[in-house]
């Protein structure tokens, strides 16, 4: 990784809270006296001890505070668990003495597994019981959130998943693939409107977003600052036609006609999915007479939107998925335009726990649901209550699953686990494989060739969140916007957001208040073979030690932002990164609709294979919130069956 010369002490690499890489679990015993006193750093470093742990190495880095402190992304301990798992280090064990059975066992506690756990608990019948185990210290899959203290003021970021649709009367986006969540979102009783923080000081004149995707996709509704090393800022190039930027007039024509969606093909296809299930977006783009800055314009979003990858690996009826220029028709409105948005401070972590609260209303704390969804404390003697009809296991990964006989008619299905280090088994019915198709695959002992040949087409990319928290940020409001986009570096986009208020009196938002930057990184390789990108950018993700992150944060923040005023060494008292390294599916040509007459990939794995059922949100094509609960509906249907 590229880095320059700045001292590190000019970028604050000396800092306590970020050099937690080097001291978590050495020095947990002097750990707050050795970081107490570090200029600039105090409000941080009172969190010392409780930010100390396990799985805050080297490589995982600083956790933050709170209950998500040792489960930010997947930590150093959660990625050797799973390389274990891919080869093939753990031996298949029979178990010795009495073993726990359940009736349906969840593997996987992302929003796919939780949802299988809240249809079971609806419709379970007396005496039936459902254990869920999940491989990370905390619930919520990439639905878990980063938690901060600075200055005085506690801040919330989300680690992945985010950006929930307000299902209002107007609600139209997703069609019947969004149905199943809007059900839900209103069973759970969650409000159509959200009260947001109040803005003062001078950040009521600039157009705050409220979330983090909206103004990457609908970037014309907001102020814009686009930065070109050498030349510095423009603001808001689209509004300009893109002629205030130093691409020649050529590229800023091609970009003008994207942005607006001008070019169409789509109109002239009769069967225009099929087509485009048929071509890249890449090839798209190709015959949209759309040139290389044009694809290297969009592969950022391409890649922290859904997939992880680049145009030319990715299937152009994924991109359609996001309503990207040439993807729809030139007259259609885009689908993002008139939705409405919740964002809570730490993402979909707040729909995810109220979902959680709706099958145990002891697992968090809190006056009201909702306040409890969104600022509660974990209680996890609640989460695995024995005798409780459904439980929640963490820190637990299933290696093996296998059927007690031949699949066609055994009559149970036996689990190995490894939790604490020892190994467990437990017995079910039924098991849902909620977990995602990279794990399913290898630990699914008796997976039949059919399944085994689907799950083949899967690919899949990573991405890495990174959480800033700040002092402040007046240096973007000097520059005069709050939403900046850059094209070489490290990262892309970020912006600073108007949180929902968790309070009833909730501090205004100033330009001197303290906030949290999310970058969404993508790792581009357009190129690798498509096939490659995703295995290529995850060793660029999982190479690099938490510093090497830091310093790259540290100085590309520095060049953008220093002349505004920025100081990294004074301004960042915290840095937390989510690495994500099967973030996103990443769908080729002919993984939707099939192809050469082949049973389309998602297809055959929805068939159980004998008590074995598969609901993972990648059998939608792209991974986000709604598809996890339409396809854990779907299998918790399927394991009801099994057991009636």
């Amino acid at each position: 990784m590229k880095r320059t010369g700045t001292p590190s002490k000019t970028l604050g690499m000396e800092g306590a809270i970020t050099r937690r890489d080097f001291v978590n679990g050495v020095l947990a015993g002097s750990g707050a006296a050795l970081l107490a006193g570090t200029p600039g750093l105090a409000s941080a470093s009172a969190h010392a001890t409780e930010s100390l742990g396990p799985s805050n190495s080297a490589w995982t880095g600083y956790g933050g505070i709170g209950d998500y402190r040792w489960s930010n992304g997947n930590t150093e301990g959660v990625r050797d668990a799973a390389h274990g798992i891919r080869d093939h280090q753990y031996r298949v064990l029979e178990p010795t003495g009495e073993v726990e059975s359940h009736d349906v066992v969840v593997i996987g506690g992302g929003f796919s597994g939780l949802t299988v756990a809240y249809e079971f608990h609806k419709q379970r019948k007396a005496h039936q019981t459902c254990l869920l185990l999940e491989n990370h210290p905390v619930l919520g899959g990439e639905a878990k959130q980063n938690d901060f203290e600075v200055d005085g003021v506690h801040l919330t970021a989300p680690q992945g998943s985010n950006a929930g649709l307000i299902p209002d009367r107007e609600y139209k986006a997703g069609g019947a693939r969004y149905q199943v969540y809007v059900d839900y979102y209103r069973e759970l009783g969650l409000p159509l409107e959200y009260p947001l923080e109040p803005l003062a000081g001078g950040a009521e004149k600039l157009r705050l977003p409220i979330e983090h995707f909206d103004p990457m996709i609908v970037e014309s509704v907001y102020d814009v600052g686009y930065y070109f090393p050498g030349s510095g800022w423009v603001r808001n190039p689209g509004a300009a036609q893109f002629r205030n930027t130093p691409w020649p007039a050529s590229v800023q024509k091609q970009l003008d006609d994207f942005t607006n969606n001008r070019r169409d093909l789509v109109s002239q296809k009769p069967d225009v999915d099929r087509w485009l299930d048929s071509i890249t977006y890449y090839e798209l783009l190709d015959q949209l007479g759309y040139g290389s800055e044009v694809k290297h314009y969009i592969d950022p979003l391409l890649c922290v939107g859904n997939f992880g990858v680049c145009g030319n690996a990715v299937s152009a009826l994924a991109a359609k998925r996001l309503t990207l220029p040439g993807t729809i028709a030139s007259t259609s409105q885009n689908r993002f335009v008139d939705i409405s948005v919740v964002s809570f401070p730490g993402g979909n972590s707040g729909i995810y726990r109220r979902m959680l609260l709706a099958i145990l209303p002891t697992a968090i704390s809190g006056p009201t649901p909702l306040q409890a969804a969104l600022t509660g404390r974990f209680n996890s003697a609640a989460l695995d209550s024995a005798g409780a009809p459904v439980r929640f296991r963490t820190g637990a990964t299933a290696v093996h699953v296998h059927h007690e006989g031949p699949a066609d008619s055994a009559g149970s299905v036996l689990v190995q686990y490894v939790k604490d280090g020892q190994t467990r088994f437990v017995r079910a019915k039924c098991v849902v494989m909620a977990s995602g198709g990279w794990v399913n695959r290898n630990i699914v002992s008796d997976l039949p060739e059919a399944h085994r040949g689907a799950y083949a087409a899967f690919r899949y990319g990573p991405v890495l969140t990174a959480n800033v928290a700040l002092r402040n940020w007046r240096f973007f409001e000097r520059l005069g916007f709050p939403i900046a986009r850059w094209f070489s570096g490290l990262g892309w986009h970020v912006c600073v957001r108007r949180n929902v208020a968790v309070t009833s009196s909730p501090r205004p938002l100033t330009p001197d208040s303290p906030v949290v930057l999310t970058f969404y990184i993508p790792f581009m390789n357009p190129g690798v073979p498509p096939e490659m990108q995703g295995p290529v950018a995850r060793g660029q993700l999982l190479a690099a030690s938490y510093a090497d992150f830091e310093r790259l944060l540290r100085e590309q923040m520095t060049e953008m932002f220093g002349p505004a005023g920025f100081d990294a060494r004074r301004d960042i008292a915290a840095i937390v990164l989510n690495r994500w390294g099967h973030a996103y599916m990443a769908p080729m040509p002919g993984f939707f609709l099939g192809s050469g007459g082949a049973l389309p990939p998602p297809e055959q794995i929805r068939a159980p294979h004998g008590r074995i059922v598969f609901a993972h949100s990648e059998l939608q094509g792209n991974m986000n919130m709604a598809h996890a609960m339409l396809e854990g509906k779907r299998g918790a249907g399927r394991a009801l069956e099994l057991l009636s």
